[in-house]
C-alpha cells in the first residue's frame, strides 16, 4: 500500500492540501473543512519544492521549474494532463484545441479528464476554457478559476 503524506499551504484562494507518496506530489487540492482537523503536516523535500513553486506562482510570476509529479489516472487522463502542462503561463486553450492536439474527437471527453485533474494549479486545468473564451467550469469553484486566470494577467474572460 502506498503511503500518503500531507502538508498544507495557505494561498489567496484558500488552504491547499498537498499529498505525496514521499518522493513526488500526487495531489494538490483546495482543503475541505472536515479534512483540516485530522492529519498533521509532514516535512518532505517535495513539499518544500511545491511550496516554493506556489510562492512564485501566487506572486504573479511564472515558476521556472515543476515539482516532481506522480499523475495517477487512466492513460487517457494522463495524456490530457500532460498536454495541460504544455499550456504556457498567461495563455488559455479550449477543450476542442486540447482534443485536437491529442488526437481525440471529443472535447467532452477532454473536459471530463480535465475535471479529474489531481494536481490543481501546477497542472493548469484553469487555463482551459470553453469555446468562445468563456471560463467554463472548475472543480474547486468558478471564483477560484477566475482568480487564477486573473493572477496570470487575464481580465476579459467571462463566466
Amino acid at each position: 500500500m502506498q503511503k500518503n503524506f500531507i502538508s498544507r499551504y495557505e494561498s489567496p484562494i484558500g488552504i491547499l492540501t498537498m499529498h505525496s507518496n514521499g518522493l513526488s506530489l500526487c495531489r494538490l487540492e483546495v482543503s475541505s473543512a472536515d479534512f483540516e482537523c485530522c492529519a498533521p503536516d509532514v516535512n518532505l523535500p517535495i513539499f518544500a519544492e511545491t511550496k516554493s513553486w506556489l510562492d512564485i506562482y501566487f506572486s504573479g510570476r511564472k515558476p521556472e521549474f515543476t515539482p516532481r509529479l506522480d499523475l495517477c489516472g487512466t492513460d487517457f487522463q494522463k495524456k490530457v494532463w500532460k498536454e495541460l502542462l504544455r499550456i504556457d503561463f498567461g495563455s488559455t486553450v479550449t477543450y476542442c484545441e486540447i482534443a485536437k492536439r491529442i488526437g481525440c474527437r471529443s472535447a467532452q471527453a477532454v473536459g471530463q479528464a480535465v475535471g479529474k485533474n489531481p494536481i490543481l494549479i501546477i497542472v493548469p486545468c484553469h487555463r482551459v476554457v470553453a469555446s468562445g473564451g468563456k471560463l467554463g467550469g472548475f472543480s474547486s469553484g468558478i471564483e477560484r478559476k477566475m482568480w487564477l486566470v486573473k493572477n496570470e494577467g487575464f481580465e476579459d474572460l467571462s463566466i
